[in-house]
């Protein structure tokens, strides 16, 4: 079959809890779009580990249940990657055109890459003219341009796709968790009319942060942090099961467990995640000399009570938690919209990466 923009593609955002599942329907207006199809089917424990997946099976398996519970046609994907096996920085490049970049980008990136650039897939984004390099007093020196690099350890790559193809679908694009955010985040708010934000996805095993300047790309971070110690904390702390942690993290406590004590468990296993978070705005603040202005939250963790409140407190900026899907149609008939507005923060990823088209951009 030949590939466009038209050809329909599902979209899958494999998680250290469970897989989740998109489509969306693109309408007339300019980034617009129906919700079609959206489900979530559950990992057994251990299945991925900070990011990578363990259990091949299992992840299989569960791709195949999903696809045929929700009556997927295409067998055309599109995935996403994240973690320490990716690197994402903004540089300079002499000014060159796209087809020139890319003749010369492996070249270009091999001093910012801690991997074998034989190791990597490489990508890039132009972002725009920056000024003169190394110019003296007559102005000489030489014009560049920022861009975006994007390097991803193909073992990363293939550790996705592998279960893709063994669950009978064609992986078309692998694109990254951050971008995916920006794709949500975009389809309820203009970026490019925000000033800088701070897209934070409190996830299992990472905290991704990505810092949006007008739009684009400016800063990103994984912290090898998540959701998963907070978990372990209450396990420990209330001897309850992990299936029963979700309902703490709600507010919904069971007879004689004390409110104030999940509370401070929840706040106090947030502390370092939120210090690195603080250490990224101020890294950001001392190489653009701006200052992050919002905090919109992701993810599993913005499922917990409260959260916007203790981060805001801690930060010092307002802080939403997102819900992409404010921005989307969703049809009453096909779905139960209390049901899906409740695990928003959990569709980010994989709405964004269903705004995805196979365009080659």
């Amino acid at each position: 079959m030949f590939l466009s923009s038209k050809t329909p593609l599902v979209a899958l955002d494999v998680g250290a809890h469970s897989i989740k599942l998109a489509q969306l329907n693109p309408l007339n207006s300019k980034n617009k779009y129906e919700l079609t199809s959206f489900g979530i089917m559950p990992l057994k424990e251990d299945s991925i580990v900070d990011g990578v997946i363990k259990n091949h099976d299992e992840v299989v398996d569960a791709l195949v249940r999903l696809v045929k519970a929700e009556k997927i046609n295409t067998r055309y994907a599109v995935a996403s990657v994240a973690g320490e096996a990716v690197i994402i920085k903004k540089i300079k490049v002499p000014v060159m055109s796209a087809e020139e970049l890319q003749e010369s980008i492996a070249e270009e990136a091999e001093q910012y890459i801690p991997f074998d650039i034989d190791d990597v897939a490489i990508d890039f984004q132009i972002i725009g003219p920056s000024g003169r390099s190394g110019a003296d007093e007559d102005g000489d020196g030489e014009d560049t341009m920022d861009i975006l690099l994007v390097a991803v350890q193909r073992e990363m790559i293939y550790n996705r796709t592998d279960v893709l193809i063994d669950a009978g679908l064609k992986p078309v694009i692998v694109d990254l968790d951050v971008f995916a955010m920006v794709n949500a985040v975009s389809l309820s708010h203009d970026l490019t009319e925000m000033g800088a934000v701070a897209l934070v996805d409190l996830g299992e095993s990472f905290t991704h942060v990505n810092i949006v300047l007008d739009g684009v790309t400016a800063y990103t971070r994984d912290i090898p942090v998540g959701g998963g110690y907070c978990s372990r904390r209450l396990v420990s702390a209330f001897d309850v099961t992990y299936r029963q942690v979700d309902d703490l993290k709600a507010g919904r406590l069971p007879a004689g467990v004390d409110s104030d004590k999940v509370v401070e468990v929840i706040t106090s296993s947030f502390d370092k995640v939120l210090d690195e978070i603080q250490k990224c705005f101020e890294f950001f603040s001392t190489t653009s000399n701006m200052e992050v202005e919002k905090v919109i939250l992701t993810g599993g963790g913005a499922m917990i009570q409260g959260v916007d409140g203790f981060f805001s407190e801690h930060l010092k900026v307002p802080v939403e938690i997102i819900d992409p899907l404010k921005g989307i149609k969703v049809n009453s008939r096909s779905f139960d919209k209390a049901t899906i507005a409740e695990l928003a923060p959990l569709t980010t990823v994989a709405l964004g990466l269903a705004t995805r088209r196979f365009d080659y951009q």
